[in-house]
């Protein structure tokens, strides 16, 4: 079907651009009034084109130009423009196109715009549920302010009523030293309960802000994440909310606080004295001009030094990662020198730093010294005249010190009080950003499987620039249908729309007869297993990875997910079973490993649908082939769509459908397109070796049954077998020698275990063996010490910090021992009790229940 342009008579609109038609950077005004689009340079018109039907939009490096349809078939370049303004003639191009008449406001966003109000009432919502506690916290602020300003003054009193007046009242020196440590004692109080309250308070907001951050994010559509990308959100979640945090905590009542300071301490020398006040103003202006010029010099020269230092860092991870890839090709000598050269830059961004702060403190702090001594000198000489008293010239140079201060403080806070309104600003930018992919009121939850339809679909990430166009596919429930096509032809385009990861542009998607954006999305997909070319495992153990996703799983459907998948027997060979912490990515496992466990993720929630999105691609010969078999056997009953170039995945299909440019130019059976001898011929001629292929697919493969024998607990017998780490069984009259038990989940369930022969084979599975008979436990207890020894630790003589080791002194079960753990993957935090990994992969249980009062102290300070 093609698609009909659209024509429009009525459409009105002007947009400037930022390049004329030589490509200098002067602004044209392109005028589009009906069908006619003109290009004015001032007043006069330079260019103009009658009869356009249709814009259209051409990107380039740093040029973008605005293309135009003739209703005779012409296709004319009418302006250019630079990426500046892609976007505002996107709108215009898109509303030409639907004959919608829009506004056009040429608005540019800058990442140094000012912040208005409007954030500060933003936050100040945001913070709604904290202000009792924001306004304790700035009163105690203001009340220590105050607090500082009262033993100067004391301090005068002291010095010309007591010490130096002969006739002063008995009582007057010890009601001032009273005051003084009553003054000294509230200002110690306070600014305890004042840090601890803001303190607690930025705790609580820096988690709660990033919490609503972390749950509108991972709830936002797809194309969110990707126009922001990972790495900004990441930004947001860590730099944006810290400085946010700090501004709401510290920021704003420091900026109130030392206003605050200047005004009090202003208010108290002019009314000691006014002409010694006026003295302290003189260096002022000197100060800020040098604070002022510091903060512009140090701006630039900090910027350097730490880009200098990113520089090196990124060298280091790319270089360290990589160092096969350099000694392979003898560039030892190389990158050492180009990190040397990089090191003497950052050695000369150093010494140019040390240079600045070397000449700007000492000044300041001259300055500041001067006018303490012009204070003295002018004050002495009013002292020696008898003008003023010794006392107030004390208090004077005390105050002095507390003035300066606070300007400082100012200078230094206000930056960065500009710097976090600024992330405050990037917070609110995101959470004000609604989702587009969103539940329909009254969501439908229709029957799967059932069939799917793509009627007209086109759909483009940019709507300018459709990836996929006019498709109209038919899948049938239970059949199995291979998407094949070259790279970028929309194949997995089509799974991220039945997915509803995007709402296409045009034409509709059924299911049931029902269009996806009625359909409940939670229920939608978890009907709909995906799994993607490039798997993602967190980095935790093997069983939360496959039950991910889904709730309320015991461990016996993790096994048998597994054993479906063909990678349970794998998994048993692991350090800790479905216990082992797979590193992030999965990097513990191999490719064809993390694929099938993939896999086990996707059936494990048993779909109705399964996607696999060249499952296969970045897998050896031997690891695609195991890969394979296991999506054919789990595949059974349910509809399957294979995004693949395999030639094995597309002969094994009940129907094929060729993409190319993002349009279905063939569809149908394998051996019927194969006998065509078109586009799919021609994709897959050279792998076809027909003898091989055709037989494959005569081959009826057998259904594997999927056992796991888990033993009924209750006639059950286990004895000691002839080696201590060993049992037999009996079981329903039968008896089975020399069985090895194993923990599968010695770290989350150590009570599930595992009974092998001397060839490894698995035999039974026991839920959970403390329900044994009492002799039949304790003789599983003692094989399994043999097999999988946990110390018990009784109690925690202490822990040393070392770096990212931690030292255990610790007393377990079977003796005092010390223990190395290294990172946080080795200290598992669970319900009730803590499991320890050390260095070598022994195991140590603490039980948080039987440890003293002591070892809980240094553990819950540690950990």
């Amino acid at each position: 079907m093609k698609r009909a342009s659209i024509v429009t008579s009525k459409f009105k609109a002007e947009v400037k651009t930022d390049l004329d038609r030589e490509l200098n950077l002067r602004e044209e005004l392109v005028k589009i009034d009906g069908n006619r689009v003109s290009v004015f340079d001032g007043d006069k018109e330079v260019f103009s084109v009658d009869n356009v039907i249709k814009l259209s939009l051409e990107t380039g490096i740093s040029v973008d130009k605005l293309i135009g349809f003739t209703s005779d078939g012409k296709e004319i370049e009418i302006a250019y423009f630079t990426k500046r303004k892609e976007e505002l003639f996107k709108k215009v191009i898109d509303a030409f196109n639907k004959g919608e008449q829009i506004e056009v406001k040429d608005e540019e966003s800058e990442e140094g715009v000012r912040v208005g109000v409007g954030t500060l009432r933003w936050l100040w919502n945001i913070a709604s549920r904290y202000r009792k506690t924001m306004i304790f916290g700035a009163t105690l602020s203001l009340i220590t302010t105050g607090l500082n300003l009262v033993p100067p003054y004391l301090l005068k009193i002291l010095i010309d009523s007591v010490l130096l007046s002969p006739s002063h009242p008995s009582t007057l020196f010890i009601d001032i030293i009273v005051y003084l440590i009553a003054s000294y004692s509230a200002l110690a109080l306070l600014s305890s309960i004042q840090n601890r309250t803001l303190n607690n308070l930025g705790s609580r907001i820096i988690n709660d802000l990033r919490e609503i951050l972390y749950k509108h994010a991972i709830n936002h559509d797809y194309s969110f994440i990707e126009r922001i990308s990972p790495s900004r959100i990441l930004s947001r979640l860590t730099t944006d909310a810290g400085n946010t945090n700090w501004l709401l905590v510290w920021g704003l009542p420091t900026l109130v606080t030392n206003l605050f300071t200047i005004i009090g301490i202003g208010v108290i020398l002019f009314t000691l004295n006014p002409t010694l006040a006026a003295f302290i103003l003189i260096p002022v202006p000197a100060i800020i001009y040098l604070i002022i010029s510091y903060r512009r010099k140090s701006h630039r020269l900090y910027h350097r030094n730490w880009r200098r230092s990113a520089d090196i860092t990124s060298r280091i991870n790319d270089t360290i990662p990589n160092f096969l890839v350099v000694r392979s090709f003898s560039k030892e000598e190389y990158e050492s020198k180009r990190l040397r050269e990089m090191l003497n830059k950052l050695y000369e961004s150093s010494i140019a730093i040390n240079k600045m702060n070397s000449v700007y403190w000492p000044l300041m702090g001259f300055v500041v010294n001067l006018s303490t001594v012009l204070i003295w000198w002018v004050g002495g000489h009013e002292v020696i005249s008898g003008i003023i008293e010794i006392g107030v010239i004390t208090a004077f140079i005390a105050y002095v010190s507390q003035f300066y201060g606070p300007i400082n403080n100012l200078s230094n806070v206000l930056p960065f009080i500009q710097q976090s309104l600024t992330s405050a600003e990037r917070i609110r930018e995101v959470l004000e950003v609604k989702p587009q992919i969103t539940n329909p009121e009254n969501p439908k939850r229709p029957n799967m499987p059932a069939e799917i339809r793509f009627e007209h679909v086109y759909f483009g990430y940019d709507p300018h620039f459709p990836v996929v166009k006019d498709i109209n596919i038919e899948i049938k429930p239970g059949e199995k249908v291979a998407i094949v096509g070259k790279s970028g032809s929309g194949k997995s385009t089509i799974a991220k729309l039945l997915l509803r990861f995007y709402d296409v542009n045009e034409g509709r998607i059924l299911i049931d007869g029902i269009d996806i954006r009625e359909i409940d999305l939670n229920y939608l997909r978890r009907k709909v297993a995906y799994v993607p070319q490039d798997v993602v495992l967190f980095d935790t153990t093997v069983g939360y990875n496959v039950v991910y996703g889904t709730d309320n799983l015991s461990e016996v459907d993790i096994i048998r997910a597994c054993k479906i998948a063909k990678i349970h027997d794998e998994i048993v060979k692991l350090p800790f079973a479905y216990d082992t912490i797979l590193g992030e990515r999965g990097t513990y496992l191999s490719g064809g490993q993390r694929q099938r466990l993939s896999i086990a993720r996707a059936i494990i929630k048993n779909p109705d649908v399964l996607i696999f999105d060249e499952a296969t691609s970045n897998l050896d010969v031997t690891s695609e082939r195991e890969v394979y078999e296991t999506m054919m056997d789990v595949s059974k009953g349910k509809t399957v769509i294979m995004i693949t170039h395999n030639v094995h995945e597309v002969m094994n299909s009940d129907k094929v459908i060729v993409l190319s440019n993002g349009k279905v130019v063939e569809e149908g059976k394998p051996i019927e397109l194969l006998n065509k001898k078109g586009e799919f011929y021609k994709m897959f001629k050279e792998q076809i070796n027909e003898e091989n292929i055709f037989a494959r697919m005569k081959q009826n493969s057998k259904e594997e049954k999927i056992i796991v024998n888990l033993i009924d607990i209750h006639n059950v017998k286990i004895d000691q077998s002839v080696r201590r780490s060993t049992v037999d069984v009996i079981y329903q009259g039968k008896v089975y020698r020399v069985l090895v038990p194993k923990m599968l989940f010695p770290i989350t369930k150590p009570t599930f275990i595992g009974l092998y022969d001397e060839s490894g084979k698995e035999i039974f599975l026991i839920d959970d063996y403390t329900k044994l008979d009492e002799k039949s436990r304790k003789v599983l207890e003692n094989a399994l010490a043999y097999n999988n020894l946990i110390f018990q630790v009784r109690k925690i003589n202490e822990i040393n910090i070392k770096g990212d080791q931690l030292e255990w002194d610790v007393e377990t079960n079977k003796g005092p021992i010390k223990v190395y753990t290294i990172g946080r993957r080795n200290v598992v935090v669970l319900d009730s009790k803590v499991v320890l990994i050390d260095k070598n992969d022994n195991l140590y249980e603490i039980d948080l229940d039987k440890i003293d009062r002591k070892s809980f102290k240094i553990l819950v300070e540690t950990v």
